[in-house]
């Protein structure tokens, strides 16, 4: 009996050792497979052991590397941070959810948030069990996101401030022209008005930055090599820059961007002003071109970046460079570190804006003392089809542009719409002027016009609306869009060819010329039907002609 009682024991403790076997084991595996890095810690800061996930975020190659290390003197940052965490600790027993920067055996600097808890059982050395979670890939999207958020409520902003601002503008421009001109036999009253309309034109060019850092301007956009946008500038800038600044472009072959290249121009000159501002006393400036291929683990970091290949341009210098402060706020509309009256603040806002629009992004490097690193990243077309310059056509004289023909002008903006009748009518033409889309309609309805020019946003009926209906009433009727900005051309209506897009604000003799262009070009294709040409809608970006 007595026998066969030790063997049930002898059995009972076996299996017991097996289950404690089997859990240990089970805890085991938990740990050392856990996403979280687990470690003990001794009163004294030195590590006592860690899994796998803790070795991963202190960049330690085995457990030896660890246990070199000590928690206290080599992996806090801020080490006020590790006092205040014992202290805490001795306190309350335990912390939970808070997040310190750890220094990597790599020299790195990985943000964590700690899980701490004192250990103090019987028999076991005093010290921390500490579960570390990474979160350094969470909060450098989170800033990111944040930064994004930002620049797109003040790009919101000055958006909507420089289209309205556009109206005036352009209203001010039209009647300083008119008067200019009605005025010629008159230099004292004739230089009056030029200098309203040079003031004005200034301006215009103003808000026409803003419009680019909202990303509300409209683009010409066609496939480019961005060594050719680069190159044709290099004489340019070279005379630029100054002579007490060396200057160098390096290219390598590079895949076509879609972009209007006139915009990716005013990218690189502003960023070229801006490293050679920061190089008073000389330096060197490098243009650089390379091809990039981004992946997912980079594109984690930036949640707006899209993997893929991307032509990058890049311009440093060896400047006084800026610190993390300067950095956060550089691309803000009116932003700037020079002196008063030496800068608007307005370059590199204006190039955020530009690259944004083109689905690109600008990385920035700088250190103070150490110069500065500007990377611009476009996207490369899947098709490599870099358009060549098309010749460009002589624009039409003053006589050439005047007519006989109806026009319909649809603009809420009282001042610009009463400029565009009167200079559309002492060129010749007759004119319906309507203040909105549903008057238009009703105009349209009594007499059929050879042209409409619509503004886009109208109260009652906005422009693309009206041109749905205009083009029932009277199909093939070729259509002139105008705006401070578009958000995005597609969303005007598909006119085979037939639409053109006037930027506010604009000239007398600009508006004139393109009203000319778009009947001749009507009139051609009315004369010749069966040529099969169709094409697409075309905005075009009509700047205020230099005076």
């Amino acid at each position: 009996m007595k026998l066969e009682t030790l063997e049930t024991l002898r059995d009972e403790h076996a299996r017991a050792q097996e289950a404690l076997r089997i859990a240990e084991a089970r805890n085991r595996d938990l740990v050392e497979n856990s996403v979280y890095g687990i470690s003990r810690v001794g009163s004294d800061g030195a590590f006592l052991d860690g899994n796998a996930a803790q070795l991963r975020i202190m960049g330690c190659a085995s457990a030896e590397d660890l246990l070199s290390l000590n928690l206290a003197r080599d992996i806090f940052r801020f080490p006020e941070q590790y006092v205040q965490l014992t202290n805490t600790c001795r306190e309350r027993g335990q912390v939970h959810g808070t997040e310190v920067e750890w220094r990597r055996r790599d020299g790195g600097f990985v943000t964590v948030r700690l899980n701490v808890r004192q250990l103090s059982a019987a028999g076991e050395t005093q010290g921390l069990e500490v579960i570390a979670e990474d979160v350094t890939e969470l909060r450098a999207m989170e800033r990111q996101l944040r930064q994004a958020q930002k620049f797109e409520a003040v790009g919101q902003l000055a958006g909507g401030i420089a289209h309205d601002f556009n109206n005036v503008l352009g209203a001010i421009l039209g009647w300083a022209e008119l008067g200019f001109e009605q005025n010629r036999n008159n230099p004292q009253v004739a230089e009056r008005f030029d200098r309203i309309r040079a003031q004005a034109e200034r301006a215009a060019a103003l808000t026409r930055e803003l419009l680019a850092f909202a990303r509300r301007q409209v683009l010409q956009p066609r496939a480019v090599d961005l060594n050719t946008v680069a190159g044709g500038l290099v004489d340019f800038l070279d005379k630029v820059i100054g002579r007490d600044i060396e200057f160098k472009f390096l290219s390598t072959q590079l895949d076509s961007v879609k972009a209007d290249p006139a915009q990716i121009e005013q990218v690189l000159m502003n960023l070229c002003v801006n490293a050679r501002d920061a190089m008073p006393q000389g330096g060197r400036l490098v243009i650089e071109t390379e091809m990039v291929e981004l992946d997912d683990s980079y594109c984690r970091f930036y949640p707006h970046v899209v993997p893929g290949r991307y032509a990058v341009i890049s311009v440093s210098d060896t400047g006084i460079g800026m610190d993390a402060e300067t950095r956060e706020r550089i691309f803000e509309p009116f932003f700037t570190t020079k002196e008063r009256g030496k800068g608007t603040g307005m370059g590199l806002a204006t190039a955020y804006g530009i690259v944004k629009q083109h689905a690109g992004f600008i990385h920035v490097y700088s250190e103070l003392g150490h110069g500065s690193l500007f990377r611009v990243y476009l996207p490369a077309l899947e098709e490599t089809r870099a358009e060549t310059g098309a010749e460009k056509v002589p624009a039409p004289s003053l006589a050439e542009i005047r007519g006989t023909e109806t026009i319909l002008i649809a603009e809420d903006h009282e001042s610009i719409r009463e400029m565009a009748r009167q200079t559309l009518m002492s060129m010749g033409y007759r004119v319906l002027s309507a203040c909105d889309g549903q008057e238009a309609l009703k105009l349209c309805a009594q007499e059929t016009p050879a042209l409409a020019i619509l503004d886009v946003v109208m109260p009652n009926l906005g422009g693309p609306a009206t041109a749905a209906s205009l083009l029932q009433m009277v199909p093939g009727l070729p259509l002139v869009f105008t705006s401070g900005y578009s958000p995005d051309a597609s969303d005007l209506p598909t006119t085979n060819g037939k639409a053109r897009y006037l930027q506010k604000p604009y000239s007398p003799t600009t508006l004139g010329r393109l009203v000319r262009e778009t009947l001749d070009h009507q009139e051609a294709e009315n004369r010749a039907p069966s040529s099969g040409r169709r094409g697409l809608l075309r905005p075009a970006t009509h700047k205020p002609p230099s005076q």
